[in-house]
């Protein structure tokens, strides 16, 4: 049974804004219902916070001048200064959909590691990677990491992820995903998969099924697109936090064309609903179970994805000890508030 666990907290002081009177600073402990990994709610800073998202025109400006002329991904130097797969992989040494390309990285992450190209323009704004783009883009990923699944069977865990802008974890400006797959799971899947896979054992359901059922229609639901579910999730872990549930499909690689569609077309709505509240800098990370295998009845193929904060001079980072080492985050809106923004996106 899913339980949404909260906590209430305060935070009591005497401000010097108020001529050393009581300040009360109301908090949420929130639990996720999976993991039971805690999520601190500070609600009231969010106006505050807002403006270390969003990025100085100055400097962006900046950064695509200087970045362009030595880009390996724009038109002409991909061809030229991008390695290309090994035969047992792509024996036309690239791969092509659209105006995406799909090629190895140049410093591997994982066992497997390719660069999909996102286009050939050399800046985006998030609102500017439609449907069609991120369709083309996963797909190719999508063949990249079965191609690397066929030619090493070893290699039972892939994921699909993307950093923007520098502040977001990316050295290249130019939009690239990166494919990755090893032979174990990476932490989050890895854990999802155990909790999700206890979650079968003791309930005999789904509990990605059962949490579809529950948010269906409320406050942190946003619509669906196919069989694919997006909702913003009760404890998020990060800014902005969106997911993406795509019901019934076996693995990654069982993701149908349809699939991939619905998937481009929510990370497109959410990408627009970023970029006009003025926000540049995003990961998302696509992922599922062992590959080649049907998990479905107990973890579903997810997308999550999230806001980063965004290119300014102070050079503030939003990593600091209580998420980089304790393993805990805060947020500064509450999901509810900020999935009534988001839903117009979807509808």
């Amino acid at each position: 049974m899913i339980r949404f666990e909260v906590l209430r907290g305060r935070a009591e002081f005497l401000s010097h804004l108020k001529g050393f009177g009581r300040e009360v600073q109301e908090l949420e402990y929130r639990l996720d219902p999976l993991t039971g990994r805690l999520t601190i709610i500070s609600r009231g800073r969010s106006t505050y916070v807002m403006k270390h998202f969003r990025s100085e025109d100055r400097l962006l400006q900046e950064l695509i001048r200087s970045s362009r002329e030595n880009c390996p991904f724009c038109p002409g130097a991909v061809e030229e200064k991008t390695p290309k797969f090994p035969p047992e992989v792509a024996p036309e040494g690239r791969l092509r959909k659209g105006e995406c390309w799909a090629l190895p990285a140049l410093y591997a992450h994982a066992d497997f590691n390719a660069i999909i190209v996102l286009g050939a323009e050399h800046f985006r704004r998030p609102s500017e990677m439609d449907e069609a783009l991120l369709a083309d883009g996963l797909s190719l990923a999508l063949e990249a990491l079965g191609r690397a699944h066929g030619a090493r069977p070893d290699l039972r865990y892939g994921v699909i992820t993307m950093a923007y802008l520098p502040t977001g974890g990316s050295s290249l400006l130019h939009p690239h995903i990166q494919v990755l797959a090893a032979p174990r799971p990476f932490n989050t899947p890895g854990e999802l998969l155990i909790r999700s896979l206890e979650y079968r054992l003791t309930s005999s359901g789904s509990f990605w099924e059962d949490l579809v059922e529950l948010e269906e229609g409320g406050p942190r639901f946003l619509g669906r697109i196919g069989r694919t579910w997006w909702l913003v999730p009760f404890a998020p872990t990060r800014g902005y936090e969106v997911w993406g549930l795509v019901g019934g499909a076996p693995d990654l690689l069982g993701l149908t064309e349809e699939d991939v569609r619905g998937l481009a077309s929510g990370l497109s709505r959410v990408l627009k609903a970023y970029d006009d509240m003025g926000i540049m800098a995003f990961n998302f990370a696509l992922f599922s179970g062992p590959l080649g295998e049907d998990s479905s009845s107990y973890l579903w193929p997810q997308v999550r994805i999230c806001a980063r904060f965004g290119l300014r001079s102070m050079g503030l980072s939003d990593f600091w000890p209580l998420s980089v080492l304790l393993n805990t985050d805060e947020v500064f809106e509450a999901p509810e508030d900020y999935a009534k923004r988001l839903r117009s996106y979807f509808s």
